[in-house]
């Protein structure tokens, strides 16, 4: 049996404010409220706050992150982030403060850093994690190396992953192609997965390809999913999806097979007044008919009230 959802969105027209609110269906039927999350923003300051309703039917926190723009001028920007975690209860379990320093290059590309410190037992903040961006960019074509550090026993900061980000961008269409290398048995660095991701237009509406590619028991990289979004306006400015999921076994890339279609979704917005609603349908295989999708159902809705709401 599926545990359908209906999730709605209040976008309440208070100045600097949104509120989101998911509710679920139980197998009985019953609506159970779910998490709720609400963004305050307020000059170069903005804070986003995760709370769930506990046992005992109070709305405890979950995660709160707030992110405060500390420089932005033509030379770069530079974000602080705190993240906090809370446990069941509501209570504190961890800290993590992160600095994001991006610089502009004169070629028009932005290079960065994003240095994490995570909180102790005792509340000492420690080294977590480092993310070096490297940029560069010629014509409409964008060259990134991405590295991401972690400390080893010893406190010294080692390479753990390693990212190349190719992005050409056209006047109707665009590519990412992003490899990522982790290490291997050896220490050496292998491919791991690969992302192409390309855009284009196509009869008016927009079409999103993304392919991931993983490696297979041969060590080749193969296609293991692939996504297909169809993108269209509608007259009142809102927008209709057709996403289309297709997918080998999980955590495998098949040898000899292309990823099978596993799911449609449907996404439909609409405006209502000062509303904008948007409905999500999924068609799934059947049991009696794997190789071919059932009737859509509807799994979510949204509702957002304001001027902002898309």
């Amino acid at each position: 049996m599926w545990t359908w959802c209906l999730l709605l969105v209040l976008c309440l027209p208070l100045v600097g404010q949104q509120t989101t609110t998911t509710y679920t269906t139980d197998l009985n039927g019953s609506t159970v409220p779910g998490a709720s999350y609400s963004t305050l923003r307020s000059g170069n300051t903005t804070t986003t706050t995760e709370t769930t309703q506990n046992v005992n039917g109070r709305q405890t926190p979950l995660l709160s992150t707030t992110d405060r723009v500390i420089k932005d001028d033509s030379g770069g920007r530079v974000v602080e982030r705190i993240t906090k975690r809370f446990d069941a209860n509501g209570h504190l379990t961890e800290t993590e403060k992160q600095q994001i320093d991006e610089k502009k290059n004169a070629d028009g590309s932005v290079s960065s850093t994003a240095t994490t410190y995570r909180s102790d037992i005792n509340g000492n903040f420690q080294l977590a994690e480092r993310v070096v961006t490297d940029a560069s960019k010629s014509g409409n074509t964008t060259n990134s190396s991405i590295t991401v550090e972690r400390p080893t026993v010893n406190g010294s900061l080692d390479v753990v992953e390693k990212k190349v980000r190719v992005e050409d961008d056209e006047k109707n269409a665009s590519k990412s192609d992003e490899t990522v290398y982790r290490k291997d048995q050896d220490g050496r660095f292998v491919e791991s997965l690969r992302v192409v991701k390309d855009t284009s237009e196509q009869n008016g509406q927009q079409v999103v390809n993304t392919a991931q590619y993983e490696p297979s028991d041969s060590g080749r990289m193969k296609i293991a999913s692939q996504t297909v979004a169809r993108i269209r306006k509608n007259p009142d400015g809102t927008e209709s999806q057709e996403v289309d999921i297709y997918r080998n076994v999980p955590g495998r890339a098949e040898t000899n097979a292309t990823p099978a279609l596993r799911e449609r979704q449907i996404i439909e917005q609409r405006k209502v007044g000062d509303k904008v609603i948007e409905t999500t349908s999924v068609q799934r295989p059947t049991i009696s008919d794997p190789n071919r999708l059932g009737a859509p159902r509807q799994i979510s809705e949204r509702v957002c009230v304001g001027k902002n709401c898309k």
